[in-house]
């Protein structure tokens, strides 16, 4: 059936040509070669969509509106070549007696889509009788026109009537108002079908298709027009040419690619420009009818008066005409709107949260299974405000600034939410995504605080144990030997001086070792002579060799304490758990930041456990403005680095 529509198509087009270049110099070749371009668009889209789905006829029906363009226009080149003496073209005047009719090729084919879209089959008995009708008028009225009494239409209107004239042939102008209301019942036949549909896929189809659906009965109301009122359809050729372009973007679009954009919003834009357009044009000759008449129908100032009054007009009328068509057309996206609206001024007053926006959401659009998520600065998954994932699949994207900062996802079988709603939503999903940063941010602070507050009491218990069990003893030892000793001199025992002298020294060099590796523990003597001190003994006293690298100058002593013990850390797990062979230590000054890195080539397997060296590490970091982060991926070493705030 493609085929022969495709070769129906090629052979009129030959047709055209050959009365083109019967009627030579006299023919409009600007208007045949628009109307080929017309063609284009119908034939197409039709291939498109029978590529698509084969067995659905909504293709072939699209590929015969543009059989039908090609047919009227191969007619009515014909006529007018036959029309302008002298003319080589043959002719047949019961062919063309029989072809009065054509014009319906214009709307029949469109008409068809309409009725049989999406899945190919009317629906419902409107849909049926619809298509029945599409099929029988035009037969009937070509039947009767051809047989009517009075004159054929121009130009060959003075041309014989094989078939003669017959009283019944008046029944064709009965016909043409009931053409008319199968167009229109086509457009309400897809309407219901849209109603009845629960697919949000299937319903942003339909409603493509409802765009485009109400340009036939309005360009076919046109077209009657331009013939009563300049006897012929030339004050309709841009709407016709505009027509039989939408209704092939429409299909295809449909069919194809639903969610190119936001149909609601292309079906409210069509009603305002359109509503404009009739405006501006009503408006235009009002005003200049008025001021004609007082300044003389010839008059500029009238002309620019009439300009400027319908200029200042429209953007108002514009921003006004998209706000009540947008409630009236589509109260779901008004009504989430209204709901976003009022939860962000809530917000904004302190009476309410932007967590709620899911709430919110999910009751002014009345979809029970839609879900918000959020993505957390530097995060690529989305969560919602318990923390649970958020697939992105099948979700729109919420930005604010220029990034994305959150997702909604529709519940199933809901139709997407209006891209209108998702950038009010933007602020607020901001905020609220902010917040939690914010709050995890506050809990971990606060986790830290009570980590460090722990090894704090943790290491005076181990400084009074040290002490008790160490230096302590010693010095409680010895002064109780010196007080034996008193006693006994006093007694007049003989009492070993030198003996007793020696010890007591001994015991007092001891003492004061313990206490200085005590104090060591607390703050390495080393670093009194700089970072770069204690990192040159820290690798001395390494059972692995350690290769340093420093950069850095002009170090608070407080930053060079934390660096040492990242580094002293980073060797002591290297040596002690890594089973390393090197270790290199990198310490640089950049942008008033301290950057520590300590690599290792052991086995890897790092992890920052709560309660371990590296956990406390961590808060020590942290403590000071800093962050750490341990990459130890198996079998290829461990790194370690610690950047740490060291500006004035």
């Amino acid at each position: 059936m493609t085929v022969a529509l495709w070769a129906a198509t090629a052979v009129l087009l030959v047709l055209s040509i050959w009365a083109t270049m019967d009627l030579g110099g006299r023919a409009d070749a600007a208007i045949t070669a628009l109307s080929w371009v017309v063609v284009a668009a119908p034939l197409t889209a039709g291939y498109l969509a029978i590529r698509h789905d084969p067995g659905n006829w909504v293709g072939t029906w699209l590929t015969s509106a543009g059989t039908g363009i090609a047919l009227i226009n191969a007619h009515g080149t014909w006529q007018d070549a036959l029309a302008a003496e002298p003319s080589a073209l043959p002719a047949s005047p019961l062919l063309w007696v029989l072809t009065q009719g054509v014009w319906m090729a214009w709307f029949v084919p469109y008409a068809m889509v309409v009725v049989l879209f999406p899945d190919g089959r009317p629906w419902g008995r409107l849909g049926r009788a619809s298509a029945v009708a599409l099929l029988v008028i035009p037969v009937l009225f070509n039947l009767l026109t051809a047989v009517i009494p009075g004159p054929l239409m121009p130009p060959l209107d003075d041309w014989p009537r094989p078939l003669g004239t017959h009283a019944v042939g008046y029944v064709s102008l009965g016909l043409l108002p009931i053409f008319l209301a199968v167009l229109i019942g086509a457009g309400v036949s897809l309407w219901r079908r849209h109603a009845a549909a629960s697919d949000p896929r299937a319903r942003a189809q339909l409603r493509w298709m409802l765009l485009a659906a109400g340009l036939m009965p309005v360009t076919l109301v046109l077209c009657w027009v331009g013939y009563l009122v300049t006897g012929g359809p030339e004050p309709v050729v841009v709407g016709l040419v505009a027509f039989n372009v939408a209704m092939p973007a429409a299909t295809f679009v449909a069919i194809l690619r639903h969610d190119l954009y936001d149909v609601d919003r292309a079906i409210v834009l069509a009603g305002v420009y359109s509503i404009l357009t009739v405006g501006v044009l009503v408006g235009y000759a009002t005003v200049s009818a008025v001021l004609g008449r007082t300044l003389g129908a010839d008059s500029v100032t009238a002309a620019v008066v009439a300009t400027v009054a319908v200029m200042l007009a429209l953007l108002p009328a514009r921003s006004f005409l998209l706000r009540v068509l947008g409630r009236r057309l589509h109260p779901r996206r008004a009504a989430g709107l209204d709901a976003v609206a009022a939860l962000a001024e809530r917000v904004g007053a302190g009476r309410d949260e932007p967590e709620r926006l899911e709430e919110v959401l999910r009751e002014a659009l009345r979809d029970d299974g839609l879900r918000v998520g959020y993505r957390r600065p530097g995060a690529t998954a989305y969560l919602d405000v318990a923390g649970r994932p958020v697939e992105e699949a099948g979700g729109q994207p919420i930005r604010s600034g220029g990034h994305d900062v959150g997702v909604v996802v529709p519940g199933p079988r809901c139709a997407v939410v209006p891209s209108e709603i998702l950038t009010a939503s933007g602020l607020l999903a901001d905020q609220v995504r902010l917040r939690q940063e914010l709050a995890e941010a506050l809990v971990e602070v606060e986790a830290t605080r009570e980590r460090l507050l722990e090894a704090g009491y943790e290491e005076r218990r181990r400084l009074e144990t040290d002490l008790h069990d160490g230096a302590q003893q010693r010095l409680v030892s010895l002064g109780m030997r010196l007080r034996v000793a008193q006693r006994h001199a006093a007694s007049g025992a003989p009492v070993d001086l030198d003996a007793l002298v020696d010890s007591a020294v001994t015991e007092i060099a001891d003492a004061v070792g313990e206490l200085r590796a005590i104090a060591h523990g607390l703050r390495p003597s080393s670093l009194d002579d700089g970072l770069p001190a204690a990192l040159d003994n820290l690798t001395r006293s390494s059972a692995l060799p350690v290769e340093v690298s420093y950069s850095a100058n002009g170090i608070p002593d407080h930053v060079s304490l934390t660096a040492y013990y990242v580094a002293s850390e980073g060797v002591a797990n290297a040596v002690k758990h890594a089973g390393a062979s090197r270790i290199a230590i990198d310490v640089r000054h950049e942008d008033e930041e301290l950057r520590v890195v300590v690599r290792d080539d052991g086995a890897g397997g790092a992890r920052l456990v709560p309660g371990s060296g590296l956990a406390r590490l961590r808060d020590r970091v942290h403590a000071h403005g800093g962050s750490l982060a341990v990459s130890s991926p198996l079998a290829q070493g461990t790194a370690i680095e610690a950047v740490i705030p060291c500006g004035s």
